[in-house]
């Protein structure tokens, strides 16, 4: 963490920093969205350029734990280490429960979005079929 900035601060720059580049990918990437045009992989690096030139002077972007792991191996300095973990996750996680949840649903219905949470069952499933509109229902054994 550089200078001024506290655990809590580096916490919650990591966390925002994740937070919109996991979004970004997950919008960007969606097969279902017919909306999306342009290139991909340039909206990515984009949003990984905006997160860098954010956040690097202040906890140098790590947005990654495992290149943050790297060069806290190499330097030997493991000292607020936990931030560059706990961050990542968190803003992940949040990332990917708004996009699925709030932005982009795979149902429309709440109750049927709820019951990842209550029972653990998903009854609509991707699985990379060439149908993009096909319906799985999975059940658990």
């Amino acid at each position: 963490l550089s200078e001024g900035i506290n655990a809590g601060q580096g916490l919650g720059i990591e966390i925002i920093a994740t937070f919109q580049l996991v979004l970004c990918v997950l919008a960007t990437t969606d097969r279902r969205r017919n909306d999306v045009s342009g290139s991909a992989p340039l909206a990515i690096g984009l949003s990984v350029a905006l997160g860098h030139l954010l956040a690097i002077d202040y906890t140098g972007c790590g947005i990654n734990p495992a290149r943050s792991f790297g060069s806290a191996l190499i330097a030997n300095n493991f000292e607020n280490h936990w931030i560059f973990w706990v961050g990542p996750i968190i803003g992940g996680a949040s990332a990917a429960l708004i996009y699925d949840f709030i932005l982009a649903p795979r149902t429309s219905d709440l109750t049927d979005r709820m019951k990842v949470w209550t029972s653990g069952q998903v009854e609509e499933y991707d699985l990379e079929g060439d149908d993009m509109n096909s319906r799985v229902e999975m059940k658990p054994k």
